[in-house]
């Protein structure tokens, strides 16, 4: 057996294979990698030789953008999730323990298939055991600048990334830090805290990095350039639906709710209305200070 280590947002799991290498699936996690042999919040072990067997009840059906995901929960509070790429075909097959600490994980099909399977599983496999920890896995893309991380929220094709690329172009100092799920965590101090991740959508920027939050904006389309900040109600919406949520789970909902209430006792949230040019990049760094 062979297993790694990883942390992320200072959360350490493991990964154990039957001898293979799971960097040859996931190398995007090689930046992550650790030597440390502290406690582990979740482990999993990855045995294709297991043949999923379906027990407990429905849940439901979970469409996203990337995957969907088949959910049955077993009497004890574990679950079984059945991960699915486009046209519903199956390259994965995750199941819990009732405590979310110990997982097993099957996949299935080609190298391409099992490296979307096993990326997706850890994504929900992270949402689920981190929740309790005052930490969110966001859909946003992120910038640094001076020391602080500046969050660009929105749907997909608003221009999350076309403005990060805006402030890179010109607001001098930024570096693009990821550019689809970046991490937050609320510090022991209160202070909420971006995190890289293996998670970046089409762009591999995997750098294992933190930054304070130095602002959040929402992203939407306009034919002017204007800053506005939301009443809290307004802007937990916004923070909820930028989230990994897994909803089915009540628990591990309210505990995102209960993130995002934090967060939003330190940050305001603003929507940009915005074109993709550099005079939007001028409006929103001038907002939060840069």
């Amino acid at each position: 057996m062979l297993k790694k280590f990883f942390k992320i947002a200072n959360h350490t799991f493991s990964i154990t294979t039957n001898g293979e290498d799971v960097m040859d699936i996931i190398p995007n996690f090689k930046p992550f990698e650790t030597e440390s042999n502290e406690e582990c919040l979740f482990s999993i072990t990855l045995d294709n030789s297991i043949q999923p067997c379906w027990r407990g009840s429905r849940v439901g059906n979970f469409p996203c953008p990337s995957a969907t995901f088949e959910v049955y929960r077993l009497e004890d509070g574990a679950y079984q999730i059945l991960i699915m790429k486009e046209n519903d075909i199956p390259c994965a097959f995750l199941q819990s323990d009732a405590d979310f600490r110990e997982f097993t994980l099957t996949t299935r099909g080609n190298r391409a298939d099992r490296t979307f399977g096993l990326d997706n599983a850890l994504m929900v496999t992270f949402t689920m055991c981190t929740a309790a920890h005052k930490t969110l896995l966001m859909h946003s893309s992120v910038v640094e600048n001076s020391g602080k991380a500046f969050m660009f929220l929105g749907v997909s094709g608003q221009g999350k990334s076309t403005h990060s690329d805006k402030w890179v172009e010109f607001i001098n100092g930024s570096t693009l830090i990821n550019d689809d799920n970046p991490v937050i965590r609320i510090s022991d101090n209160g202070e909420p805290i971006v995190y890289g991740s293996p998670w970046s959508g089409k762009r591999p920027i995997y750098m294992n990095v933190c930054y304070p939050i130095g602002g959040i904006a929402t992203i939407e389309q306009s034919k002017e350039n204007r800053m506005h900040k939301e009443s809290i109600p307004i802007a937990f919406s916004i923070m909820l639906c930028s989230c990994s949520t897994l909803k089915f789970d009540k628990k591990i909902h309210m505990n995102i709710c209960s993130t995002i209430t934090g967060i939003l006792e330190r940050l305001p949230v603003y929507t940009l209305f915005c074109r993709p040019d550099e005079d939007a990049a001028k409006v929103s760094s001038s907002t939060f200070g840069i």
